[in-house]
This record gives C-alpha cells, structure tokens and sequence, in this order.
C-alpha cells in the first residue's frame, strides 16, 4: 500500500493559511497508511489524500462489499473529509456509464439554450431548489434525464418526514432534518399537497431495552427534535389503543408527535409546477454528459441534446451527483448506490395505529441488522391509507440496477408477519436507490474547484424531510455567490408561493362533487374505479402548468392507476384523453419516457 499526496489545489481551493501545516498533514498520511494496512491486510489499495481532505481509493478488491467496507472505514478516519473510492472488484467490470457519445452528439448540435441558473436533476431537491430560486429575477432552466419530475430516488421512498433522532448529531444531515420537518407545515399549506403528522412511537416491552431507548431520547434532544418524549405504558395505550388491544406488554415508549407523511412525488409535482408559474422552465430526457468550464469558472453543460450555457449549475443529479461533479473537475465524493424494495398493500389491508409503530423485544433486536451505514424499514403507510413494507438496504455496484430482487422484497415483507400480512395484499413492488457517500452525508456547496458549480449530492434519507431546508441553503449559497460576483440577486415582485389545490373528487362532500359537475360534466365520469378518479382530474392534470406526457406522469398527479388493478381497468381511457387533450395519436402515448409507447399501430378500420 501506497500513499501519495498530491496537494493539487483548483483556483478556489484552500488557502495555505485554512490547509494542515506540512508536519501534521505528514502525519495525518502515516495515520490513514497504518490504519489501512492494519485494517486490511493484503488488499492493494493506493492512497492519495489532497489538501482538502478528499482520499482518494483506487485499487482492486475480491468483492463488491468489500469495496464499500473499506470506503466506509476510510471516511472515519481523521483528516479525511470525504472519499473518492476507485477500487476495483478482481475479475469483474464494474458497471460504468460512457457520457462521450452523449457529449459528442450534444456538441454537434450546438447551443440551444442560455439561462442564469441550470439545475441537473428533477427530484425533490432539484424542484424544490427551483421553487426557491423562482422567487427571485433569474432564468431558471431545470434539465432532466427522465420523462417526468420525481421518476427516481423520489419516486421510490416510503414518503416519511423524519422527526430528526436517528440521524448522527452534528452533521448537516441532523441539521436540515430538524429545520425541514418544522419547514414543511408551510409547504403544505402554500403547495397544497396532503402532509399527515401522524406522529411516530418505539415502543420496548422489556426493561433491558429501555437504555436503548433513553439513547435515542438522548440523540433527539441533542438534535433539537420538537416535541420528543419517553412515555410509559398508559400514554403508549392512550395514542396507540392497538398495542392494548393486542396485549403487547409496553414498559416504555419514545414519543416523536412530529414525524409526517406525505407522497414525495406529489410533493416534487407541486413544487415545479409551482416553480413553472414563477417562470422556471423544465427540459426533460435530457441527460447532462459533460460540464463546460473555463478559468476556473463553470460556463453550462452539455446534454446528448445540444450545450446549455448558463452562469451557475446547480448539481442535483442523485446517484449520478458524483459523476457529475467530476465532469465539473471536482472529484470529492463517490455515490455508491443502496438498493430498497417496496411493497404497496392494498387499500383492503388497513392500518392498525394511529402512527407509525415499531415494537421492540429482546427476540427481535437481535434479529435486526446491525451494519450502521444501512438502513432499512419497517411498516409505514401512505396518506391515502396504502400500507407500505420496507424497503430493505442493500449495497449494489451497478447504478441503473432497479430490479426488485426476492432478498429484498422478503426483508420489506418479514416486517409485517407478526400482523398477518402476506403476499396476497401486494399490489405493487418496486426499487429504488439510495444515493449513498461514505461519509453518509449531504454534500451540499459551491465546489471550490470550480466557481459557480453547486453540489447539492449525496441526499438519501432524510433528504425528503430536508428538502425545504436544503432548497433554501442553495438560496443562500447562490445569493451570497452573486452577491460576492458583483451581481446581487433581486426578488422578483410577482413571485407567488401558492399553488392551487387539485380537485380530488374521490374525497369530496356530495355537495361539493354535484356543483363540481355541474360546471363541468366530465367530473361526472369516472375513469379509474379503484381510486375514484374522474376524466375532470386527468384533464386538469393535462393542463397544468407542468402537464404530463406520460401515462405514469399522470398517475403520479392523479392516482389513475394506482388502485387494485394497477391500470388494468383505465388505462385505455387514459391514452383516448391524453390523446385527445395533447392533440397527439394514441400511438404516440408513453408508458414511461421516449419509447416506451403502449400502443404501436392501428388494427381497425
């Protein structure tokens, strides 16, 4: 094993006043050099450490998990702010992406956009940070690789606000999850979208338990989250009758009244069409293949659809978040994605707390996993009454893997047998991945390599419940960045924070839904039986201010779709209004994305 410090420092790099003196950094790589050798011996690992604190791995492992052990392990040690980790598996080629085609067809092309702000990335930090842009005088142009808002990482989570007391205290994690939950009543109430504080409860039914308990009560205060509190037996019965009624003998209980739910791509919709009415554009299927620099500077980005120039980028982009930034020539984090299955119960299986509940006895702890850097979960539900299982946490080496595995589909399902949940109540199952650093971190800053580049990276779990917090530090960055640029921003006067609230006809008095189809009849056609969606929905969706182009696009905006049948009944319905509202042929309808039409040609006369 070899250590190399190469101390190559960008033009906004730290200065030599911020960076270690010469003999402590020396030592610092003797340190990081002896814990690896000792830690794994015979494992050929070459070991470059800047003067930012950015280790560099490469090298060649026997094993995948062997790959994230030693990254993982490498960004604890001290000096070391973060890991680009280059190890190879012996025998296998790890799955790459090639942006060179993508980038040379995108030159070719041209310029075919200009705009002050480009946002990489359509998921919940990229929409939310466009809304928050929006409110002041700039072009705002946001660049999606999918088909739609919200159709990876955002997609595929359980939709819960975290209250903040199992995140690592001191970190920026702790510190956007405690800001963004509280942050979220107001999004609700501008945005107009369901958020439930259903409140959370851990409830121990030993008294072995309880110091584990008293932990986390510890780690909650310490991190600031409101309301949390150790209840005893009584109060746990009083919120949670269920655990009375089926005789679950509670010593204690951690109370935490501000955990919430919400469907996280209705969130993500209702944020960009927000941001749309505020003026911010959106470009989709556009993938980002390089980033244009030049003295130090960021300049745009060039998609496999032409160059984008733009005065700052701001780096969104999920598992890909890392790649991106080494296109920006700031390699500081590696994204190894953290595979979760989950699966969708049907409506007929209804909830049974108030909450969400997790017991805990001395049998089932040690059956728990205990790897710190995973995470896995348990029963949750939606805001429309769906129960949810998992998803499960696994590393995997391949990005674009979302196969839902049978390992992961039976860990999310395992949470649920002692209520008698089985495979019959699935009505869907999916994946997603997790976009995992080893610091298990957010990444979140103007890179000081290239000025004008924004990393917004790294933003797993508790990036939901953050991610008002987070759009509102990039306010913050990018504000103090113009102002510092002799360009200071300024609000724009028309800027308007609410959305109106959809019509959703499936939860209306009889009343309301009568006057709903008297001005309009098509509200008194129903076109998806399992959630009660009527035509009037699918066409307000249709002519929103970020209308779907996909059949997928519209079951994320109006649940058609979503039910039993999974489509089976409304689909047909679906493409004939699509067609007919987008002034498009039915063959021309998506399932999802470029490509994937559902119907091919015509067979009737």
């Amino acid at each position: 094993m070899r250590m190399e410090n190469t101390s190559k420092y960008g033009k906004n790099a730290d200065t030599a006043e911020n960076m270690p003196p010469p003999q402590r950094s020396c030592e610092l790589q003797a340190e990081i050099i002896c814990a690896l050798n000792e830690k794994f011996p015979g494992v050929s690992i070459e070991a470059e450490l800047d003067g930012r604190g950015i280790l560099t791995l490469n090298g060649e492992c026997a094993e995948w998990v062997r790959v994230v052990e030693i990254g993982h392990f490498a960004a604890k040690l001290d000096g070391v702010k973060n890991v680009v980790n280059r190890l190879g598996v012996k025998g296998v080629r790890l799955p790459k992406r090639d942006y060179a085609p993508l980038a040379d067809r995108g030159r070719e092309i041209g310029v075919t956009e200009e705009t002050d702000v480009l946002i990489i990335g359509a998921g919940i930090s990229g929409c939310g940070i466009a809304r928050e842009l929006s409110k002041y005088k700039l072009d705002i142009l946001v660049a999606e690789a999918g088909e739609d808002v919200a159709t990876d990482a955002t997609k595929a989570n359980n939709g819960n606000i975290h209250p903040g007391h199992a995140v690592k205290p001191g970190t920026l994690k702790a510190e956007l999850n405690i800001k963004g939950n509280r942050m979220y009543t107001r999004w609700a109430e501008e945005l107009g979208f369901k958020l439930q504080r259903c409140g959370s409860m851990g409830a121990v039914t030993d008294e072995s338990l309880v110091p584990a308990l008293e932990k986390a009560y510890a780690v909650a205060k310490l991190n600031g989250v409101d309301g949390a509190e150790i209840i005893g037996r009584e109060r746990a019965y009083e919120l949670e009758p269920t655990l009375k009624a089926r005789g679950v003998e509670v010593v204690a209980a951690l109370w935490l009244p501000t955990m919430g739910l919400v469907e996280p791509y209705k969130v993500a919709v209702a944020l960009a069409e927000n941001a749309a009415q505020n003026g911010a554009r959106f470009l989709f299927n556009r993938t980002v293949a390089d980033i244009l620099k030049e003295n130090g500077r960021v300049k745009g980005a060039v998609t496999d659809k032409g160059i984008i120039k733009a005065e700052y980028v701001i780096n969104c982009a999920g598992v890909y978040a890392d790649e991106i930034s080494e296109m920006a020539g700031d390699a500081c984090y590696t994204i190894h994605p953290r595979k979760g299955v989950i699966a969708i119960l049907d409506k007929n299986r209804r909830p049974e707390f108030n909450g969400l509940v997790d017991v805990y006895t001395p049998e089932n702890v040690r059956s728990r996993k205990t790897d710190e850097n995973t995470k896995g979960g348990a029963m949750s539900r939606t805001p429309e009454g769906n129960i949810l299982m998992g998803p499960s946490a696994s590393e995997i080496p391949d990005k674009d893997d979302r196969a839902a595995t049978p390992d992961g589909l039976e860990y999310s399902m395992s949470k649920g047998a002692e209520y008698g949940i089985s495979y019959a109540d699935i009505i869907r199952f999916f994946s997603g991945n997790r976009p995992a650093d080893y610091k298990e971190d957010f990444v979140i800053g103007m890179s000081e390599i290239t000025d004008g580049f924004i990393n917004v990276g790294a933003i797993q779990s508790p990036g939901l419940t953050s991610a008002p917090a987070i759009a509102e530090k990039v306010g913050e960055i990018l504000a103090q960045a113009a102002k510092k640029n002799g360009r200071p921003l300024a609000l724009d006067p028309d800027y308007n924070p609410i959305r109106k609230r959809e019509s959703e006809f499936r939860t209306l008095s009889r009343e309301e839904r009568d006057a709903l189809i008297k001005r309009d009849k098509r509200y008194g056609r129903i076109v998806c039986r399992c959630e009660s969606v009527t035509e009037g929905e699918i066409a307000d969706a249709l002519r929103s201010p970020l209308p779907p182009t996909s059949i997928d696009a519209v079951k994320r905006r109006t649940r058609a779709g979503m039910g039993r049948c999974q489509g089976g009944f409304c689909q047909p319905r679906i493409v004939e209004i699509m067609a007919g509202e987008l002034g498009k042929k039915r063959t021309e309808i998506n399932l999802r994305g470029e490509g994937t039409n559902v119907l091919i040609e015509s067979n009737r006369v």
